[in-house]
């Protein structure tokens, strides 16, 4: 009783300090360019992911990845099962509409202070089509900068640096291996969870890996340094953990390892989950989903 009690006290309050990023303000106050990636692609699941890159300076951007419902034949009389958009009444949110200068603050201070557990699944993104609103159900919110810095320099969290040295994780794993040989490789999701060490002397960041053409455009691929530390829940903090960049689009590919982890389920009779090595070789392989528009 106590329990219930609890959740009961506690789901009035998530809703109420629920905020909410308008697509309409994002396109009137800032450069947004739209992709759309086919989860087929890495995770043998037929989803789309929506990628939002919203300019939010000449070397920011603030990127909303609206996330596929997994659940679509569970409990299919619940509204909205199985859709990345439900219908919403705007009037009852729209004093939780993000405003332009509210949204430069949090910015602001998340670009000064940006750091693996600033990505969230906090905000949800709010369009309208047709005169009607809807709201994500699953909306992935992070932040990156965009950088030029050649070695020595080394770029911070966050940073999409296309003139760093390049490293592979087929790299990167063997060099921590050789240096940390009695530690297990912390971005293998075959080693199970792992606990956070104390004694971690190295930093989380984004890795360059490669360069590549895709329709005339040089396209830069990152990959993310950060491993599995979650017992319950997603690993959020990892965000899209491989990412695709072209100057001037954003954003245009990647993946999503913490959220196909945990939660592919997609049928009642069939509960589908992309295995830990399957994963691992999305990883390691450095796969990633491709933007249906450049193809």
């Amino acid at each position: 009783m106590k329990i219930l009690l609890s959740i009961l006290l506690f789901i009035p309050c998530y809703i109420y300090s629920q905020e909410y990023f308008l697509l309409d303000n994002l396109r009137t106050n800032f450069k947004v360019n739209e992709y759309t990636l086919d989860t087929q692609e890495i995770y043998d699941i037929k989803k789309d992911i929506n990628i939002y890159n919203v300019f939010v300076s000449k070397n920011h951007i603030l990127l909303i990845s609206v996330l596929p419902d997994l659940d679509e034949k569970i409990l299919p009389r619940m509204e909205g099962r199985g859709q990345n958009w439900v219908p919403i009444d705007y009037e009852k949110i729209k004093n939780k509409i993000f405003s332009k200068d509210k949204l430069q603050n949090v910015l602001e201070e998340w670009i000064i202070n940006n750091s693996p557990d600033k990505k969230t699944l906090q905000y949800k993104l709010v369009k309208k089509e047709n005169g009607n609103y809807y709201v994500s159900k699953m909306c992935l919110t992070e932040v990156f900068s965009i950088g030029n810095y050649k070695h020595p320099l080394v770029s911070s969290y966050g940073t999409i640096n296309t003139a760093e040295q390049k490293v592979t994780i087929k790299e990167m794993e063997k060099n921590f291996k050789q240096q940390f040989p009695e530690k297990a490789f912390i971005m293998d999701t075959r080693n199970g969870i792992l606990n956070k060490q104390l004694d971690i002397s190295y930093s989380f960041r984004n890795y360059l890996s490669k360069e590549y053409a895709i329709k005339g455009n040089k396209a830069y691929q990152f990959w993310t340094f950060d491993g599995w530390w979650m017992h319950d829940g997603y690993d959020e903090h990892r965000g899209i953990d491989r990412f695709l960049y072209i100057p001037d689009k954003g954003i245009v590919g990647g993946s999503y390892d913490f959220y196909f982890r945990l939660k592919p389920k997609i049928s009642s009779n069939d509960y589908f989950t992309v295995s830990i090595d399957d994963l691992w070789n999305n990883i390691i392989n450095e796969k990633i989903m491709i933007a249906k528009e450049l193809k």
